[in-house]
């Protein structure tokens, strides 16, 4: 059983001061139904007591905190278990409750997620005249493997991120920055709500 990574990066200010840029956000409010339908379903495990409230669907472990964390705030689970729900068309398989399940869930879950992947991710902004660091042009990330690899992508409005020429081919009179893993979630986040609430706008009659 693998337990979903909530990305929590601790800081100065708090034990949650953000949420890595790393954990996937979504904008679509049909989408944060469909991931938090998943997430109320499956199995409970541990009602009151221990962690909390976990659920399971056999393969995967995850707190209830989820639900409220994707429909408030669009922070949703990882990719993998991302594409569990995708391939479940988000109904979460409910195992059989018994003594076995609740025991490998908290053996699970205090033995924690999988080591992160081994990889070195620098965040950029992009800028030009009239943008500013907490808005800019774009978001853009470049990734260096263990093996050397390095993939350069670039955020798109669906919150995903794809392949750019944009290191290269950036205009003279436009500015890639650095900036700390810290300021690109708070770029995301505020995308994140601000798309949201764009989307909720436009299917308000």
């Amino acid at each position: 059983m693998r337990v979903a990574r909530d990305f929590a990066v601790a800081g100065a200010r708090g034990p949650r001061t953000y949420h890595a840029p790393e954990r996937p956000r979504v904008a679509d409010p049909g989408r944060r139904q469909r991931i938090a339908d998943y997430l109320s379903g499956g199995t409970v495990i541990g009602r009151g007591q221990g962690p909390g409230v976990l659920h399971t669907d056999g393969l995967w472990l995850w707190p209830e905190r989820f639900v409220a964390e994707v429909l408030d705030q669009g922070l949703a689970p990882e990719q993998d278990f991302l594409g569990q729900m995708q391939r479940s068309d988000f109904r979460a398989p409910a195992p059989e409750p018994d003594a076995r399940l609740t025991d490998d869930a908290l053996t699970a879950w205090r033995s924690g997620p999988p080591p992160a992947p081994r990889l070195l991710i620098t965040y950029f902004v992009r800028l030009d005249g009239d943008s500013t660091p907490e808005a800019p042009l774009s978001l853009l990330r470049r990734c260096v493997d263990p093996a050397g690899g390095v993939s350069e992508e670039a955020l798109w409005r669906d919150l995903g991120w794809h392949p750019t020429q944009a290191f290269g081919a950036h205009k003279i009179d436009h500015d890639i920055r650095e900036v700390t893993p810290a300021h690109a979630a708070g770029v995301l986040d505020r995308w994140c709500g601000q798309w949201h609430r764009e989307a909720v706008s436009r299917a308000t009659p």
